[in-house]
């Protein structure tokens, strides 16, 4: 065995020891046998176990037995500090039938584990175990051979569990992470893996990096096992304190572009003109009508307007007016094929990353107040009974009459007294309002789902710091938009269908098989049972759940496991209906501007109302590739916000905050504050007053001794223990002593008996 295999960094040390413990508790000496490392090691090895520890992944058992969290309770009770450790039990052999390859992307959210996403929607994601997971890195693509495991209980669906057999292709070339010395060596460890080991950089590839700042690095060699990997220094991005290094970082650790080339900055440019009666010529002419827009006070770029009729006999005339982006951008030019790589615009705490260049997105695309502006106009007949009766569609030109803010048409929506510019258009607005709940009555009564999750809002000052994090409020204001945006991207949905045109559809599948048995389990832990009759009356079924624990403590954590039940809504040539709008047709066509699919879409409309429909080609892989930018973008932007989380709480170590548990896992609980929009993990490890362990049915940390139990939805007050910026992790410790003898909630003795509890 070659010695540079024994200088791998902690990252793959770290995931080697989960991926071990995953089949039982070790010893110290267990572990270094398992691992083959030499006895001069042991130090090295004891070392990151105590981190381990100290971040609540492993929990030390009796009899000198390392273990994770969730079994830790179990291998307590089953080891005795009078009788020697038994040698941890080797993994179970597999049962069931093997099924065919499957071709997937391997995600994963915690350390030692993951989940392999098939390519093909129609299948269900397969989890992989750490022992399993090769040499793949999250994002990769990979081939798996999966397994069918009969249920943990009576009466229980079968699960699916995999091994992968190789990486097919790699996710990502480059890493981002901090340059460090040692054992004679520079080293970069990776941020946002868990399987990956540091990487040793040759001293003539640094490119002039200095140790302490972050870099970015292309990989040469892949780690395998617990040999290190190798890379080379590309970018220098500075000091990991310095302000807007952190976003940086993201950004490059996520390879989403951020410049566009000369040549594509160029052609914005040029195709960037006012529109003149020349381009307004053979348009619908709009310009007299009463059309506004409604954003965020802090938008830059407008992409949709609105207006409002009466409708004699009742009901109403709905105007939406998208910017015309197909007018100034060409198919297959350059500029195009830079706005199809980004996929989306990407919304960062401090910086917008541009589908399109500033020329188009925040100029002549922007549907700015008291200009001409390019459209494609929705024109929808809306009955009372919020049914779209009709629908035409067209070319236009509108005339923007004010940009209005949510706020302010919130003022005008709840009576009370407007500022202008909302202040000027009340009897329009009230026209707005009382289609939008039509509409929603309407969606509402076919099994339309309403999730109301909160939506953080990052505030910097001056100096690019973060001076506070709010939750961002949802206001009538903002059902009314959607209400109306809905109703214009379905009926073009139903427009395309009608005629037979090859388009993307943003379809979202019926939750099916593995996940929906395990959120029936989670729920009926809190007392709620989801009862599925016929497939079409499935939504109706989970809007009732949604109904049923709206007001309730829980409601938070429900919500998102309902969300993470469901199938990921993606973008398909193939309609096959969006199960959370219970609608049997559905698009995206309200925002060319920053979502590329809009794009294809208005391209598709305006040719069909020509005459001259296009003939798409590669839709299917094409949806794929949208889909995937939409799910990168999603995920920076959360991880920004974490980030920001981490930076806001690094300089309040000490201070008191008060807050609800959102959420238990096997490895503590974590807390959301009241003051601040910051949730932070109280660890196993921390809670001194007892030995907890996790009830993973019902959810909840037992005390084993005196039976205290922490659930969602409690009232905690913490102090803020510990900040890792570099993995954008807080962590909180309970405000209080720890009590002699707890209350007695729920005995472990009784959940055993088979006691239940409403939570």
């Amino acid at each position: 065995m070659s010695k540079r295999k024994f200088q791998s960094g902690p990252a793959v040390l770290s995931g080697t020891i989960l991926s071990h413990l995953h089949a039982g508790p070790l010893s110290l000496r267990q572990l270094l046998q398992r691992l083959r490392l030499p006895a001069g090691r042991r130090r090295d090895l004891a070392g990151r176990l105590q981190s381990l520890q100290s971040e609540g992944q492993i929990v030390r058992l009796r009899g000198g037995l390392f273990g994770l969290p969730a079994s830790g309770f179990r291998a307590k009770k089953q080891q005795s500090a009078a009788k020697p450790a038994k040698a941890a039990p080797a993994p179970r052999e597999r049962r069931g039938t093997s099924a065919a390859i499957l071709r997937g992307r391997l995600q994963q959210s915690q350390p030692g584990f993951g989940f392999v996403i098939p390519l093909d929607a129609g299948q269900t994601d397969c989890y992989v175990a750490g022992p399993d997971l090769l040499d793949a890195l999250p994002e990769d693509l990979v081939e798996v051979r999966v397994f069918t495991q009969p249920g943990r209980r009576p009466g229980e669906v079968a699960r699916r569990r995999g091994q992968i057999v190789r990486v097919l292709e790699r996710a990502r070339q480059t890493v981002v992470g901090v340059l460090s010395e040692r054992q004679g060596q520079t080293w970069i460890k990776p941020e946002g893996f868990f399987t990956a080991s540091d990487l040793v950089v040759p001293a003539n590839r640094r490119t002039g990096a200095k140790s302490g700042q972050k870099v970015v690095a292309r990989v040469t060699v892949w780690p395998r096992g617990l040999e290190p990997g190798q890379a080379h220094v590309e970018e220098v991005l500075g000091r990991p304190d310095e302000p807007g290094v952190d976003i940086t970082s993201l950004i490059r650790r996520f390879e989403i572009p951020d410049r566009f080339s000369a040549p594509a900055w160029e052609q914005a440019a040029a195709a960037a003109r006012e529109p003149d009666e020349a381009a307004c010529r053979g348009r619908l002419d709009l310009r007299k009508e009463t059309i506004f827009t409604i954003d965020g006070a802090d938008a830059r770029d407008f992409d949709d307007a609105v207006s409002c009729a009466d409708r004699p006999g009742g009901g109403w005339h709905l105007g939406v007016h998208i910017a015309d982006v197909a007018h100034y951008l060409a198919p297959g030019s350059l500029l195009d094929a830079e706005a199809r790589e980004r996929g989306t615009s990407v919304y960062l705490p401090d910086r917008v990353l541009h589908m399109l260049p500033e020329p188009l997105s925040c100029g002549v695309c922007s549907l700015r107040p008291d200009l001409d502006r390019l459209a494609v106009s929705a024109l929808l007949t809306v009955e009372p009974d919020g049914r779209v009766s009709h629908a035409e569609f067209s070319r236009s030109v509108i005339h923007s009459a004010a940009r209005l803010t949510y706020e302010g048409v919130e003022e005008v929506l709840a009576g009370r007294p407007a500022e202008d510019p909302a202040g000027r258009f009340i009897p329009e607005l009230k026209r707005l309002w009382a289609v939008s709940q039509a509409l929603r009555r309407q969606r509402m009564g076919r099994g339309s789902l309403d999730f109301d999750l909160p939506d953080p809002r990052v505030v910097l000052g001056p100096d690019g710091r973060v001076t506070t994090i709010e939750r961002r409020p949802q206001l009538a204001s903002h059902r009314l938009i959607e209400d109306c945006m809905l109703a214009a991207n379905e009926a073009v949905a139903r427009h395309l269908q009608r005629h037979s045109l090859p388009t993307l559809y943003r379809i979202h599948e019926t939750p099916d098989g593995e996940k929906l048995e395990d959120f029936r389990e989670f729920i009926a832990a809190y007392g709620y049972e989801l009862r599925l009759g016929k497939p079409r009356e499935a939504a109706k079924a989970f809007q009732k759940l949604l109904r049923s624990w709206q007001d309730k403590p829980e409601a938070p954590l429900l919500n998102m496991s309902l969300l993470r039940a469901m199938k990921l809504a993606v973008y398909s040539p193939r309609n096959q209906g969006h199960f959370g709008l219970a609608s049997a047709c559905y698009t995206h066509f309200t925002s060319p501007i920053r979502r590329y699919p809009d794009l294809l879409v208005h391209r598709q409309l305006v040719a069909s109302l020509a005459g001259k429909p296009l003939a798409l080609a590669r839709l299917e892989l094409l949806g794929m590739q949208l889909s995937a930018t939409e799910r990168r973008a999603e995920k920076a932007e959360r991880e920004a916000v974490k980030l920001k989380q981490a930076e806001f709480m690094s300089d309040k170590i000490g201070r008191t905050y008060s807050g609800v548990i959102g959420s238990v896992a096997n490895f503590g609980f974590f807390v959301e504050l009241d003051e601040v929009f910051v949730e932070g993990l109280v660890r196993i490890p921390d809670l001194l007053d007892d030995y907890y362990y996790f009830d993973d049915r019902k959810r909840v940390l037992v005390g084993a001794n005196h039976g205290r139990l922490f659930a969602t939805g409690d009232k905690v007050s913490v102090r803020v223990a510990a900040v890792d910026q570099a993995e954008s992790r807080v962590y909180f410790r309970l405000d209080e002593e720890p009590p002699a003898a707890p209350a007695r909630r729920n005995p472990p003795r009784v959940a055993k008996r088979g006691g239940r509890r409403r939570l």
